[in-house]
Protein backbone atom coordinates (compact mmCIF):
# COMPACT_ATOMS: atom_id res chain seq x y z
CA UNK A 1 0.00 0.00 0.00
CA UNK A 2 1.20 3.46 -1.07
CA UNK A 3 2.81 5.82 1.46
CA UNK A 4 1.11 9.45 1.04
CA UNK A 5 2.40 13.15 2.01
CA UNK A 6 -1.07 15.59 2.16
CA UNK A 7 -0.55 19.23 2.69
CA UNK A 8 -3.39 21.98 3.01
CA UNK A 9 -5.94 23.29 4.66
CA UNK A 10 -7.80 21.45 8.08
CA UNK A 11 -10.65 22.78 9.82
CA UNK A 12 -13.86 22.18 12.03
CA UNK A 13 -16.87 22.05 10.06
CA UNK A 14 -20.29 23.28 11.16
CA UNK A 15 -23.07 22.15 9.26
CA UNK A 16 -26.51 22.70 9.14
CA UNK A 17 -29.78 22.74 7.32
CA UNK A 18 -31.03 26.35 6.83
CA UNK A 19 -34.82 26.89 7.18
CA UNK A 20 -37.26 28.36 4.94
CA UNK A 21 -37.92 31.26 7.23
CA UNK A 22 -35.28 33.20 9.05
CA UNK A 23 -36.56 35.70 11.74
CA UNK A 24 -34.72 38.84 12.31
CA UNK A 25 -33.60 38.82 16.07
CA UNK A 26 -34.90 35.13 16.71
CA UNK A 27 -34.32 31.89 16.91
CA UNK A 28 -35.49 28.78 15.01
CA UNK A 29 -34.60 25.05 15.52
CA UNK A 30 -32.96 23.08 13.32
CA UNK A 31 -30.11 20.14 13.22
CA UNK A 32 -26.40 21.64 13.58
CA UNK A 33 -23.20 18.97 13.54
CA UNK A 34 -19.88 19.88 14.05
CA UNK A 35 -16.80 17.80 12.59
CA UNK A 36 -13.69 17.62 12.04
CA UNK A 37 -13.16 18.81 8.14
CA UNK A 38 -10.48 20.57 5.72
CA UNK A 39 -10.37 19.45 2.23
CA UNK A 40 -6.80 18.28 2.57
CA UNK A 41 -7.32 16.80 6.05
CA UNK A 42 -10.29 15.04 5.08
CA UNK A 43 -8.45 13.54 2.05
CA UNK A 44 -5.93 12.30 4.86
CA UNK A 45 -8.21 10.89 6.89
CA UNK A 46 -10.21 8.74 4.36
CA UNK A 47 -7.02 7.45 2.34
CA UNK A 48 -5.51 6.20 6.54
CA UNK A 49 -9.00 4.42 6.34
CA UNK A 50 -8.82 2.62 3.22
CA UNK A 51 -4.92 1.42 4.36
CA UNK A 52 -2.25 3.93 2.62
CA UNK A 53 0.52 5.17 5.29
CA UNK A 54 -0.61 8.86 5.36
CA UNK A 55 1.62 11.90 6.53
CA UNK A 56 -0.30 15.55 7.19
CA UNK A 57 1.30 18.86 7.16
CA UNK A 58 0.02 21.94 8.15
CA UNK A 59 -1.02 24.61 10.79
CA UNK A 60 -3.84 24.61 13.39
CA UNK A 61 -4.60 27.28 16.38
CA UNK A 62 -3.54 27.23 20.01
CA UNK A 63 -7.10 26.78 20.63
CA UNK A 64 -9.66 23.82 21.56
CA UNK A 65 -10.59 23.18 17.67
CA UNK A 66 -6.73 22.54 17.28
CA UNK A 67 -6.79 19.76 19.79
CA UNK A 68 -9.93 18.26 18.44
CA UNK A 69 -8.30 18.52 14.77
CA UNK A 70 -5.13 17.12 15.94
CA UNK A 71 -6.81 14.28 18.02
CA UNK A 72 -8.94 13.46 14.61
CA UNK A 73 -6.07 13.09 12.36
CA UNK A 74 -4.16 10.48 14.99
CA UNK A 75 -7.35 8.67 15.72
CA UNK A 76 -7.45 8.38 11.94
CA UNK A 77 -3.95 6.73 12.11
CA UNK A 78 -2.67 9.56 9.84
CA UNK A 79 0.26 11.21 11.62
CA UNK A 80 0.19 15.04 12.03
CA UNK A 81 3.05 17.96 11.37
CA UNK A 82 0.98 20.47 12.42
CA UNK A 83 2.40 23.83 13.49
CA UNK A 84 0.69 25.39 15.72
CA UNK A 85 0.06 29.45 15.90
CA UNK A 86 -1.47 32.10 18.03
CA UNK A 87 -4.13 32.73 15.04
CA UNK A 88 -7.83 30.72 16.12
CA UNK A 89 -8.21 27.35 14.07
CA UNK A 90 -9.66 26.80 10.41
CA UNK A 91 -13.66 26.81 10.38
CA UNK A 92 -16.27 26.14 8.21
CA UNK A 93 -19.95 26.62 8.46
CA UNK A 94 -22.22 24.73 5.88
CA UNK A 95 -25.47 25.86 4.88
CA UNK A 96 -27.61 23.63 3.33
CA UNK A 97 -30.85 25.03 2.10
CA UNK A 98 -33.39 23.82 -0.62
CA UNK A 99 -31.91 26.50 -3.19
CA UNK A 100 -28.10 24.52 -2.62
CA UNK A 101 -25.27 24.81 -0.36
CA UNK A 102 -23.28 27.61 1.24
CA UNK A 103 -20.17 27.26 2.86
CA UNK A 104 -18.87 30.27 4.86
CA UNK A 105 -14.79 29.67 5.66
CA UNK A 106 -12.84 31.41 7.95
CA UNK A 107 -9.52 30.28 7.36
CA UNK A 108 -7.91 30.90 10.22
CA UNK A 109 -4.39 29.31 11.09
CA UNK A 110 -4.81 27.25 7.76
CA UNK A 111 -2.76 30.60 6.22
CA UNK A 112 -0.46 30.65 9.02
CA UNK A 113 1.93 28.29 8.34
CA UNK A 114 5.86 28.27 8.24
CA UNK A 115 7.11 27.01 4.75
CA UNK A 116 10.61 27.23 6.38
CA UNK A 117 9.62 24.25 9.17
CA UNK A 118 8.83 21.93 6.13
CA UNK A 119 11.15 18.95 7.13
CA UNK A 120 12.77 17.29 3.90
CA UNK A 121 12.88 14.00 6.23
CA UNK A 122 9.46 13.41 6.00
CA UNK A 123 9.66 13.05 1.84
CA UNK A 124 11.68 10.07 2.56
CA UNK A 125 10.62 6.70 1.27
CA UNK A 126 7.08 8.44 0.29
CA UNK A 127 5.45 7.70 -2.86
CA UNK A 128 3.31 9.95 -3.54
CA UNK A 129 1.98 14.22 -2.81
CA UNK A 130 -0.92 15.43 -2.09
CA UNK A 131 -2.37 18.89 -2.24
CA UNK A 132 -5.75 20.82 -1.25
CA UNK A 133 -6.04 23.43 -4.02
CA UNK A 134 -6.86 25.87 -1.81
CA UNK A 135 -3.29 26.29 -0.77
CA UNK A 136 -2.28 28.05 -3.22
CA UNK A 137 -4.86 30.53 -2.91
CA UNK A 138 -3.06 32.06 0.05
CA UNK A 139 0.55 33.74 0.00
CA UNK A 140 1.81 31.56 3.18
CA UNK A 141 -0.04 28.13 2.09
CA UNK A 142 1.70 28.68 -1.23
CA UNK A 143 4.70 29.28 -0.68
CA UNK A 144 4.64 25.83 1.72
CA UNK A 145 2.82 24.13 -1.59
CA UNK A 146 5.17 25.15 -3.89
CA UNK A 147 8.59 23.95 -0.95
CA UNK A 148 6.37 20.66 -0.72
CA UNK A 149 6.28 20.42 -4.78
CA UNK A 150 10.25 20.92 -4.76
CA UNK A 151 10.98 18.61 -2.51
CA UNK A 152 8.40 15.86 -4.17
CA UNK A 153 10.00 16.49 -7.17
CA UNK A 154 13.32 15.73 -5.93
CA UNK A 155 12.34 12.55 -4.26
CA UNK A 156 10.86 11.48 -7.63
CA UNK A 157 7.08 11.84 -6.06
CA UNK A 158 4.54 11.75 -8.12
CA UNK A 159 1.79 14.85 -7.41
CA UNK A 160 -2.23 15.61 -7.10
CA UNK A 161 -4.03 18.23 -6.63
CA UNK A 162 -7.17 18.91 -5.79
CA UNK A 163 -9.04 22.63 -7.50
CA UNK A 164 -10.51 24.76 -5.08
CA UNK A 165 -14.29 26.16 -6.07
CA UNK A 166 -14.57 27.57 -8.88
CA UNK A 167 -15.76 31.10 -7.52
CA UNK A 168 -12.65 31.24 -5.82
CA UNK A 169 -10.11 29.79 -9.21
CA UNK A 170 -11.85 32.66 -10.87
CA UNK A 171 -10.93 35.64 -8.10
CA UNK A 172 -7.32 34.33 -8.10
CA UNK A 173 -6.90 34.32 -11.83
CA UNK A 174 -7.54 30.69 -14.14
CA UNK A 175 -4.08 31.32 -16.08
CA UNK A 176 -2.54 32.12 -12.82
CA UNK A 177 -3.96 28.70 -11.18
CA UNK A 178 -3.48 26.61 -13.73
CA UNK A 179 0.22 27.73 -13.47
CA UNK A 180 0.66 27.03 -9.90
CA UNK A 181 -0.48 23.78 -10.56
CA UNK A 182 1.47 22.56 -13.05
CA UNK A 183 3.27 20.29 -11.54
CA UNK A 184 0.56 17.91 -11.06
CA UNK A 185 0.49 14.68 -12.77
CA UNK A 186 -3.28 14.03 -11.37
CA UNK A 187 -5.94 16.66 -10.79
CA UNK A 188 -9.82 15.86 -9.45
CA UNK A 189 -11.92 18.74 -9.79
CA UNK A 190 -15.46 18.80 -10.15
CA UNK A 191 -17.51 20.12 -13.33
CA UNK A 192 -17.68 23.85 -12.38
CA UNK A 193 -14.32 23.76 -11.63
CA UNK A 194 -13.53 21.80 -14.32
CA UNK A 195 -15.60 24.44 -17.17
CA UNK A 196 -13.69 27.44 -15.30
CA UNK A 197 -10.45 25.59 -16.02
CA UNK A 198 -10.72 24.86 -19.82
CA UNK A 199 -13.73 27.39 -20.98
CA UNK A 200 -15.67 24.47 -22.11
CA UNK A 201 -19.53 23.44 -20.93
CA UNK A 202 -19.60 20.03 -21.89
CA UNK A 203 -17.87 17.36 -19.62
CA UNK A 204 -16.30 15.04 -22.83
CA UNK A 205 -14.61 17.89 -23.77
CA UNK A 206 -13.57 19.45 -20.47
CA UNK A 207 -11.83 16.15 -20.27
CA UNK A 208 -10.17 16.41 -23.34
CA UNK A 209 -8.84 19.56 -22.71
CA UNK A 210 -7.82 18.75 -19.05
CA UNK A 211 -6.11 16.04 -20.55
CA UNK A 212 -3.56 17.74 -22.72
CA UNK A 213 -2.16 19.40 -19.33
CA UNK A 214 -2.83 16.88 -16.75
CA UNK A 215 -1.94 12.94 -17.96
CA UNK A 216 -4.30 11.31 -15.34
CA UNK A 217 -7.54 12.83 -13.73
CA UNK A 218 -11.20 12.87 -12.85
CA UNK A 219 -13.82 14.85 -13.77
CA UNK A 220 -16.73 14.47 -10.59
CA UNK A 221 -20.38 15.24 -11.69
CA UNK A 222 -22.44 14.84 -8.58
CA UNK A 223 -25.85 12.97 -9.50
CA UNK A 224 -23.86 12.47 -13.00
CA UNK A 225 -21.34 10.72 -11.63
CA UNK A 226 -17.36 10.86 -12.79
CA UNK A 227 -15.36 10.58 -15.92
CA UNK A 228 -11.86 9.64 -15.24
CA UNK A 229 -8.70 9.45 -17.70
CA UNK A 230 -5.31 8.31 -18.04
CA UNK A 231 -4.14 9.34 -21.65
CA UNK A 232 -6.53 8.14 -23.42
CA UNK A 233 -8.11 6.14 -21.18
CA UNK A 234 -11.64 7.13 -20.22
CA UNK A 235 -13.59 5.39 -17.74
CA UNK A 236 -17.46 6.73 -17.40
CA UNK A 237 -19.33 5.84 -13.99
CA UNK A 238 -22.65 6.82 -12.49
CA UNK A 239 -23.05 7.88 -9.81
CA UNK A 240 -25.03 6.69 -6.12
CA UNK A 241 -26.24 9.37 -4.69
CA UNK A 242 -28.36 9.86 -1.21
CA UNK A 243 -31.01 12.30 -1.39
CA UNK A 244 -31.26 14.83 2.37
CA UNK A 245 -27.83 14.27 2.97
CA UNK A 246 -25.13 17.38 2.87
CA UNK A 247 -22.41 16.42 0.32
CA UNK A 248 -19.24 18.25 2.16
CA UNK A 249 -16.39 15.91 2.08
CA UNK A 250 -17.59 13.58 -0.60
CA UNK A 251 -15.44 15.04 -2.90
CA UNK A 252 -12.48 14.87 -0.91
CA UNK A 253 -13.34 11.06 -0.34
CA UNK A 254 -13.43 10.47 -4.04
CA UNK A 255 -10.10 11.80 -4.68
CA UNK A 256 -8.94 9.58 -2.10
CA UNK A 257 -10.09 6.27 -3.05
CA UNK A 258 -9.01 7.33 -6.35
CA UNK A 259 -5.82 8.00 -5.66
CA UNK A 260 -5.39 5.67 -3.57
CA UNK A 261 -6.22 2.61 -6.28
CA UNK A 262 -4.78 4.24 -8.80
CA UNK A 263 -1.31 4.32 -7.35
CA UNK A 264 -1.95 0.04 -6.06
CA UNK A 265 -2.14 -0.61 -10.10
CA UNK A 266 -2.68 2.35 -12.46
CA UNK A 267 -5.96 0.95 -13.21
CA UNK A 268 -7.83 4.19 -14.43
CA UNK A 269 -10.97 2.39 -14.53
CA UNK A 270 -10.75 0.58 -11.42
CA UNK A 271 -9.41 4.04 -9.89
CA UNK A 272 -12.85 5.71 -10.79
CA UNK A 273 -15.02 3.13 -9.51
CA UNK A 274 -13.63 2.54 -6.12
CA UNK A 275 -13.13 6.99 -5.61
CA UNK A 276 -17.43 6.50 -6.15
CA UNK A 277 -17.30 3.85 -3.33
CA UNK A 278 -15.45 5.95 -1.58
CA UNK A 279 -17.74 9.00 -1.84
CA UNK A 280 -20.71 7.04 -1.36
CA UNK A 281 -19.83 5.26 1.75
CA UNK A 282 -18.82 8.84 3.34
CA UNK A 283 -22.51 9.79 2.16
CA UNK A 284 -23.70 6.87 3.78
CA UNK A 285 -22.14 7.26 7.23
CA UNK A 286 -23.45 10.96 7.84
CA UNK A 287 -26.93 9.51 6.55
CA UNK A 288 -26.49 7.21 9.57
CA UNK A 289 -25.66 10.19 11.75
CA UNK A 290 -27.68 12.46 11.01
Amino acid sequence: MSHILVLGDINLDVLTNVPASLPPDGEVRTDVRVEPGGSAASFARTAAGLGATVEFIGCVGDDIAGDILIKSLVRAGVTPHLQRGATVSGTIVSLQSSNGKTMLCSRGANDMIDPSLIDEEWFDGVDHLHISGYAFLSEAQRAAANRAIEMAQSHGMSISIDPPPANLISSFGIERFLSAISAARIVLPNLAEGRLMTGEEGPERVVDLLSTRFPIGALTMGRNGSIAWDGQKLSVRRAEMIDGVDPTGAGDSFAAGFIISYLEDGNVGRANRDGAAAAHKHLLQRSRSA
